[in-house]
Parts: C-alpha cells; sequence; structure tokens
C-alpha cells in the first residue's frame, strides 16, 4: 500500500488517541493546551488544595508530578510516514494493516492506538523531540 499521509507528525495522547500534525509548532501548542487542561481539571474540578502553597509555580510542579505518577504516560510525537513503515513492516494481516494506513493518512486521524494493541510497534519508533531549552535548569531545594 502507497498511500501517502496527509500529516508529517502523529501525537499519541496518554490515552492512546492520535492527532495528526504538519508543523512541529502546533503539535508543541497542542501539547501544551493538553496539560494546561489537564492541571485546570485537577486543581479546579478535583479540588487540588496545598495549604503550603503561597504562590509560584509550586502547586503546577506537584500536581504534574501527581498525574506523572498516576498515569505514567505522556504525550509522544512521532513521524507519520516512519509509524506507517513500521506497520507495514509489522503487521500480518493485509485487511488489518490497509484500514490501520488508510486511518493514518486521513487529515483528521480519529485513531486510537490500543484498539489495534499497536504500542507494540510504537516502541521501536523513534519519537521526535519536541522539548526546547530555554536556558539553565534550576534545581529544587
Amino acid at each position: 500500500m502507497d498511500k501517502e499521509p496527509y500529516n508529517e507528525y502523529l501525537v499519541v495522547m496518554p490515552t492512546g488517541n492520535c492527532k495528526g500534525f504538519n508543523d512541529i509548532e502546533g503539535v508543541k501548542a497542542y501539547i501544551n493546551m493538553y496539560y494546561e487542561l489537564r492541571l485546570d481539571d485537577v486543581f479546579h474540578k478535583d479540588g487540588y488544595n496545598d495549604a503550603t502553597e503561597i504562590g509560584g509555580d509550586e502547586y503546577r510542579y506537584n500536581v504534574f508530578t501527581q498525574l506523572g505518577a498516576e498515569e505514567g504516560a505522556k504525550c509522544e510525537i512521532y513521524k507519520t510516514a516512519s509509524f506507517i513503515e513500521e506497520i507495514n513492516k509489522e503487521l500480518v494481516f493485509e485487511d488489518e494493516k490497509e484500514e490501520i494506513i488508510s486511518k493514518l493518512c486521513e487529515a483528521k486521524i480519529n485513531f486510537n492506538i490500543y484498539d489495534y494493541s499497536l504500542d507494540t510497534v510504537l516502541a521501536n519508533i523513534q519519537e521526535v523531540e519536541y522539548m526546547d531549552d530555554y536556558g539553565t535548569n534550576v534545581s529544587r531545594m
């Protein structure tokens, strides 16, 4: 199957849901919004309260540490073409292969990797690094 993917990048959310993008800046903005919304969910809806909080970013650090421990996953970025290439190599059944690849080639991707047990296939693909270096790290005391 020689279909061309519409999206260059594939974002895989911790839930396994995927979304396609053509530029890395759009990917970064989407991931930032995802984590900001997760922060709001925990902070406002779940009633997060830290009696030691007196301002600053301490509550953000605590909430994201909690989310990391509970969810254990992060948003990951892959090249869509690399994922399709790996699917072509790894999957045996042609019908399943064609169905998955056609979903990944659509402009609006509506796809969950866990529905097809593709998390093991993704493990063989290099993630796209998207973290920017913004100055020196300040260690916590």
